[in-house]
C-alpha cells in the first residue's frame, strides 16, 4: 500500500465521483480507478459501491476514509515542521515543595504571550536526578540535608550532572489551624511526637535519614506518620487535622497563604542544602536561565 493510494482514495470518496476526482488529482480515469481496484485487491474488501450517480463508500470503506483521514492529518503536522517554529518547552522536575507552584505561575506570568509550554513535575530527589539525567527535564530542583549531601554529590558526578547551590535552610514545623500547636512561637520535638507528621513515600535518599536527631530524638522516634503522594492531600490534612509536617522557611510565605503556618522546632540543627541541576556541558535556554533567576531570587530568607 502506498499513500498515493489513499490520496486517490479521499479524493474519490469526497468527489463521489471517479471523473471529478481524476480531474481534481489532474490524472486520467483509468489509471484511477486501476489505483483503487489495486487498494481493494491489497485489503481483500470492496471499499465503494458503484452506481448510476457516482460512487458510495461500502461499511468497510467508510472505516477505511476514517483511518486514512488520521493519516493525512498526521502527514499535515509532519509537513508542518519544516515551516512552523518548534515550540519552546521548559521541562522542570522538582522536590515536592509548595513554592514551586509559585514559581510556575510568575513564569507564566512573565512569558504569557510567547509560545512557551511549561512542564511541571514533582517527584522525590532521586526520581528528579533521573529526568535531568535522561533528558525528560531540562531542570531539577532539590533539597537535601547533611546526611544526604555527600551522596548527592556523589550521585550526580557519576551521572554527569551539576548541583548549583541556591542556599542553606533548616526544619521547621508546618502546622494547620487545627492542630493544638498552632498559636506557639517555638515547638519543641518532644511535643511533636504526641502527633502524626504528613509526609511523602520513601525513596533511596529519604531512607538515608532516619537516624536523624532533632533535640536528641531520631526521627524514626515516631510512629504515626501519614503518607501521601498529592501536594493538595499535604494541604488538606495539614489545614484540617492535628497532623504537622517537617518543611523548610523557604515556604513560610507560600504556606501563610493557606493559613499554615511555619514555626521553629527548638535547637534543630538540620541543615539544608537547596539547589538546582542541569546535565553538565549543556547550555540553558533563555526560558531555562529565566526559571533559574527566579530560583535564585529565593534566597536570602527571612521568616
Amino acid at each position: 500500500m502506498q499513500l498515493q493510494q489513499l490520496i486517490y482514495f479521499m479524493t474519490v470518496a469526497d468527489q463521489g465521483s471517479f471523473n471529478k476526482a481524476a480531474e481534481k488529482l489532474f490524472a486520467t480515469q483509468p489509471n484511477l480507478s486501476k489505483a483503487i481496484s489495486n487498494l481493494e485487491s491489497e485489503l481483500k474488501v470492496n471499499i465503494f459501491y458503484r452506481t448510476n450517480r457516482g460512487v458510495e463508500l461500502t461499511e468497510d470503506g467508510k472505516k477505511l476514509y476514517q483511518y486514512t483521514r488520521t493519516i493525512m492529518n498526521q502527514m499535515e503536522l509532519i509537513e508542518g515542521l519544516a515551516v512552523k517554529e518548534a515550540p519552546r518547552v521548559l521541562s522542570v522536575a522538582s522536590y515536592p515543595i509548595i513554592t514551586m507552584g509559585r514559581l510556575v505561575s510568575e513564569f507564566y506570568n512573565c512569558h504569557r504571550t510567547e509560545p512557551i509550554s511549561l512542564k511541571l513535575s514533582e517527584e522525590r530527589m532521586y526520581r528528579v536526578i533521573e529526568m535531568v539525567e535522561s533528558g525528560e527535564a531540562d531542570l531539577g530542583f532539590v533539597m537535601s540535608n547533611q546526611v544526604q549531601l555527600k551522596e548527592l554529590r556523589h550521585m550526580l558526578n557519576f551521572k554527569g550532572i551539576e548541583l548549583h547551590i541556591l542556599g542553606m535552610d533548616t526544619w521547621y514545623a508546618n502546622l494547620g489551624p487545627a492542630h493544638p500547636l498552632y498559636d506557639r512561637e517555638e515547638v519543641t520535638i518532644q511535643e511533636l511526637l504526641e502527633f502524626p507528621f504528613v509526609r511523602r513515600p520513601d525513596d533511596y535518599f529519604s531512607n538515608l535519614t532516619h537516624y536523624l536527631e532533632i533535640d536528641g530524638v531520631r526521627l524514626t522516634s515516631f510512629t504515626r506518620v501519614v503518607y501521601v503522594n498529592d501536594s493538595a492531600a499535604v494541604l488538606s490534612a495539614l489545614r484540617s487535622t492535628d497532623v504537622f509536617r517537617f518543611g523548610p522557611g523557604l515556604s513560610a510565605t507560600d504556606f501563610a497563604g493557606y493559613g499554615i503556618r511555619t514555626i521553629p522546632i527548638r535547637n534543630c540543627k538540620i541543615q539544608i542544602t537547596t539547589g538546582w541541576l542541569q546535565r553538565k556541558r549543556e547550555t540553558l535556554s533563555e526560558e531555562a536561565g529565566d526559571f533559574v533567576a527566579m530560583l535564585q531570587n529565593l534566597y536570602p530568607l527571612s521568616l
